[in-house]
């Protein structure tokens, strides 16, 4: 029965003493240093344009015109409705650019901003101040 048991027992052991003397793996190196040296740095995923109509004042609500018809003088086609409807005809939508940014690290980001200037899906970008720039290159 000992010599079962040291037939079992010892070549375990051995293992356990080999791999015991085994350095251990490397650390990890972060992804690349370019991501580790841009902060905010990444790629355009994306750029949608979002209009939003104006909302109608509180004053403009109170107004108490009924019917109201206008005849623009350069020969344009004339419009009849409430003061409502004609004041919402001549206010703009106000337009934003969603611009959804993949950063270095993986994460992704999403910046509302006035203008989209130049940004193109797939440009390199770093994000400065809340807003979306080109990178230098």
């Amino acid at each position: 029965m000992n010599r079962f048991l040291a037939v079992v027992i010892l070549p375990s052991l051995l293992a356990a003493g080999a791999s015991a003397q085994t350095p251990p793996p490397a650390p990890v190196a972060p992804k690349s240093a370019v991501a580790a040296s841009c902060e905010g740095c990444g790629v355009v995923r994306s750029v949608k344009r979002v209009e939003k109509s104006q909302p109608i004042t509180a004053q403009e609500r109170k107004s108490t015109a009924g019917l109201v018809a206008s005849v623009p003088l350069g020969g344009g086609k004339p419009s009849v409705g409430s003061v409502t409807d004609v004041r919402n005809e001549k206010k703009p939508p106000t337009v934003t650019y969603e611009v959804v940014v993949r950063l270095d690290d993986g994460r992704f980001q999403l910046v509302t901003q006035d203008e989209a200037g130049n940004l193109r899906e797939g440009d390199k970008v770093r994000l400065d101040r809340g807003k979306v720039v080109l990178r230098e290159k």
